[in-house]
C-alpha cells in the first residue's frame, strides 16, 4: 500500500513558526493520515445500502447533510445515496472489505490519497470560512454534526462541523489543498492565528 503522503508538509512549518499567537481565536492544522471512502448506492438499494453501513460500521444511520459517529469514524450523509466515511485510518473499514460486503447495491472508492483534510477551530473559525463560503455557519443554522457538500470559493469540498468549539472540518482535492491553506492563513490573520502541525 502506499505511504500516505501529506500534500501540506512543505507549507507547514514555515506556517506555524509564522503564526504562534498563544491567544488565537483561530487555529488551524492539518488532519493526517485522515482515511475517505465514499460509497455510492444504486437507484433502488439506498435503504438496504444504509442499513449496511450502519451495521457494518455500528453507526446510527445520519439525516442528510448530517453525522453520525465521532471524529475518530463517522459515516457522512452528503447526497442522496451517497454516504463518506471518515475517521482514523486504524478504525475505518477496508475499501475491498467494504466493497465485497456491498456488492451489487453500492460502490466503494477510496478517495484518502485524493483529499486533504483541515481543521478550523476557535471562536472566529466561522467568521474566518465565511470570508470563503457561502453557508450560514452560525451555531443555529449549521450546528454540530451537520456535514454537506458545498464550496470553498470555486473549490468543492466537504464541510463538516464536528465540535460546539466550533471546530470545523474541510476535505478538499489534494491537488487544491495548498491554495485553500493559504488563504484561510490570509482570511484568518486578523482574528489572531495559530497554526498546529
Amino acid at each position: 500500500m502506499f505511504a500516505r503522503s501529506s500534500a501540506l508538509s512543505s507549507v507547514l512549518s514555515a506556517a506555524s513558526s509564522q503564526h504562534a499567537n498563544a491567544a488565537a481565536r483561530v487555529v488551524i492544522c492539518e488532519r493526517h493520515p485522515v482515511a475517505v471512502l465514499q460509497v455510492s448506492a444504486f437507484a433502488t438499494t439506498i435503504n438496504e445500502t444504509e442499513r449496511t453501513l450502519c451495521s457494518v460500521l455500528r453507526l446510527e444511520a445520519p439525516a442528510a447533510n448530517q453525522l453520525s459517529g465521532d471524529f475518530t469514524l463517522s459515516l457522512r450523509s452528503i447526497a442522496p445515496g451517497v454516504w463518506q466515511i471518515v475517521g482514523d485510518v486504524s478504525l475505518t473499514p477496508q475499501a475491498a472489505a467494504l466493497r465485497t460486503t456491498l456488492q451489487s447495491i453500492a460502490t466503494v472508492v477510496d478517495v484518502s490519497h485524493g483529499r486533504s483534510a483541515l481543521l478550523i477551530s476557535g471562536p472566529s473559525a466561522a467568521k474566518s470560512l465565511a470570508k470563503f463560503c457561502g453557508l450560514d455557519l452560525a451555531s443555529d443554522k449549521f450546528m454540530t454534526g451537520h456535514s454537506t457538500q458545498t464550496r470553498f470559493g470555486h473549490i468543492a469540498m466537504t464541510l463538516s462541523r464536528i465540535d460546539d468549539a466550533p471546530t470545523f472540518e474541510i476535505l478538499v482535492f489534494r491537488g487544491y489543498a495548498q491554495h485553500v491553506f493559504e488563504s484561510l492563513v490570509e482570511g484568518a490573520a486578523e482574528f489572531g492565528l495559530r497554526i498546529d502541525q
